[in-house]
């Protein structure tokens, strides 16, 4: 799934479909409710990670990270399950307060592959959060998604999502978006 190439640009109104399934993802992450985007956004052979990125010259040509590489977080749809669960605990003290954490999404651009059902769609991001009374972090970077369309609706069954900083002081970077 992860060689799968962008091919044309989808219509507008195709566009339209995907960028509205994005900003309902979004208020969805952002209202807590995990468990049902989960079961409803979430395909059951996601692939959903954060590679770690390594600031390069020019002249080094060595490929990007490959999802066998070193990352941040490379979890599949039992390990995404899990962190959603363990939200519902009352036991991730980085979440208790619970976050408040905006999801700006921008630059969307969605391509169709070489298989019908499945989409390529590149966003700009950034992750707002706040908790406690004064702290606040932001992280601005890049997703790329594959998603599946499901009858009338999406599924993602890949992200990977690339942070512009490479040294980040936030104290978690549990977010799904």
């Amino acid at each position: 799934m992860h060689d799968i190439q962008p091919t044309d640009r989808v219509s507008l109104e195709l566009h339209h479909a995907i960028s509205q399934h994005a900003y309902t993802e979004a208020r969805m992450l952002q209202n807590h409710q995990y468990k049902e985007w989960l079961e409803g956004f979430v395909a059951e052979d996601i692939h959903f990670w954060m590679p770690v990125i390594e600031r390069r010259y020019r002249k080094d040509k060595r490929p990007a990270p490959g999802p066998d590489d070193m990352a941040i977080y490379s979890d599949d749809y039992s390990e995404v399950k899990q962190r959603v669960d363990r939200m519902y605990t009352g036991t991730v003290w980085m979440e208790d307060p619970a976050s408040d954490i905006k999801y700006l999404l921008t630059n969307i651009e969605a391509f169709h592959t070489e298989q019908d059902d499945l989409f390529k769609v590149y966003t700009n991001v950034a992750y707002i959060r706040h908790r406690q009374q004064l702290e606040r972090s932001e992280h601005i970077g890049a997703r790329e998604d594959l998603l599946r369309k499901v009858g009338d609706k999406f599924q993602l069954v890949r992200r990977k999502i690339v942070l512009d900083a490479r040294v980040t002081i936030d104290k978690n970077l549990y977010f799904f978006g």
